[in-house]
């Protein structure tokens, strides 16, 4: 679910993996502190996502079904190939431990990327962005 400044008559939009699925699928193979070796993660690029949306704010709360929460700047989706996951290695993120979704960045491609600052924004069992 997506809420705050974004455009919509109900307040909030719904995505499930298969909507995800169903957009243009984006492939990040990068080494994570949560997996061993290269791990293949498959999703939407989270800019594409915010775009549809027409979100207008700053700054993303991504909170997981714990209520963890976590803060992104939406400048992060300008300037890395940031994806909304939904597939690890060919399969589903599993239920209960990754699954809905989980936000990876393509730590592999740029050093700048390899350090906990971005770690610390990749939540996974993500259910709610809320654009600020």
């Amino acid at each position: 679910m997506i809420t705050g400044e974004i455009e919509s008559q109900h307040g909030a939009i719904y995505f499930s993996p298969g909507d995800m699925a169903a957009s243009t699928p984006i492939d990040i193979v990068t080494s994570s502190p949560w997996t061993t070796g290269k791990t293949r993660f498959r999703g939407t690029l989270l800019r594409d996502i915010l775009d549809k949306v027409d979100a207008k704010g700053s700054v993303l709360k991504a909170m997981a079904v714990d209520g963890y929460t976590v803060e992104i700047p939406i400048s992060d989706t300008q300037d890395f190939d940031v994806i909304i996951a939904y597939k690890m290695d060919g399969e589903w993120l599993e239920e209960g431990v990754y699954s809905p979704f989980w936000i990876i960045y393509p730590y592999d491609t740029d050093k700048e990327l390899a350090q906990e600052k971005y770690y610390g924004r990749s939540i996974w069992q993500l259910t709610k962005i809320t654009v600020e």
